[in-house]
């Protein structure tokens, strides 16, 4: 009866051995499942962010690709449109990346000393602002430059320096597009540089002569979002007392 007990409790003993490592198995299973449940999971996350990222890569290729035809369309538009100017020299227009920039000698647009448009530099403008108006995602930023000869005295009254000089240009070839050609006033910029962006060394006649000039400059729109600073809160109105 003895060896029967014994017998009996060496074979419990056993099962419970058995049964015991089969749990330590099975939770060695467990963990390893779901160690390569992670990888799984963090490789398919990894996987969905290349996709993303692939098709963003696309999608940014393609707007470049869009927006370098459009630009060779207006720079061939404009070549075409001042042929007559480019051939003179009086007009260079010049590309790069997705700058657009139509230099142009002061000359056709303004007599010495002044900021008012000539009849040759008012043609020249609608031809440019008949190409550009449809450009909705680009902005229009137009440059005033003068040479290094100071402002004379019977003009210092109205342009004390080549400051005021070279923003009233600007901001008259700017009204001009907007309100002779239809070009969207959303779409414009007027800068002044006066004397302090030459392009050539102000040793010479020639050399002022070229420094005296207008740029008008074509550039992604979006460049406007990146520098423009959050609007500030209308101020509340005071209750009537």
């Amino acid at each position: 009866m003895k060896k029967i007990i014994v017998w009996v409790g060496v074979g419990i003993m056993s099962a419970l051995l058995v049964s015991c490592a089969s749990s330590g198995k099975y939770k060695k299973l467990e963990t390893d499942y779901n160690s390569l449940q992670e990888r799984y999971n963090g490789l398919q996350a990894g996987y969905s962010a290349c996709r993303e990222q692939a098709a963003q890569a696309e999608k940014e290729k393609a707007d470049l690709l869009a927006r370098e035809q459009q630009n060779k369309a207006t720079y061939e538009q404009l070549m075409s449109q001042l042929q007559k100017e480019v051939s003179e020299g009086q007009v260079t227009i010049s590309q790069y990346e997705d700058k657009l920039t139509v230099n142009v000698a002061e000359k056709i647009f303004f007599d010495s000393g002044s900021a008012e448009l000539k009849s040759g530099g008012k043609e020249m403008l609608g031809k440019v602002g008949h190409i550009v108006k449809g450009l909705n995602d680009k902005v229009i930023r137009v440059e005033g430059h003068t040479d290094n000869v100071p402002i004379s005295k019977s003009l210092r009254a109205t342009y004390p320096t080549n400051w005021e000089l070279s923003a009233a240009r600007a901001t008259t070839v700017v009204r001009f597009l907007q309100e002779f050609t239809g070009v969207p006033p959303e779409m414009l910029m007027a800068g002044a540089f006066g004397e302090y962006r030459p392009i050539a060394p102000n040793d010479t006649p020639a050399n002022k002569q070229k420094n005296r000039r207008i740029e008008i400059v074509l550039q992604k729109r979006d460049i406007l979002k990146r520098t423009e600073a959050p609007l500030a809160p209308a101020p509340k109105e005071k209750p009537e007392q």
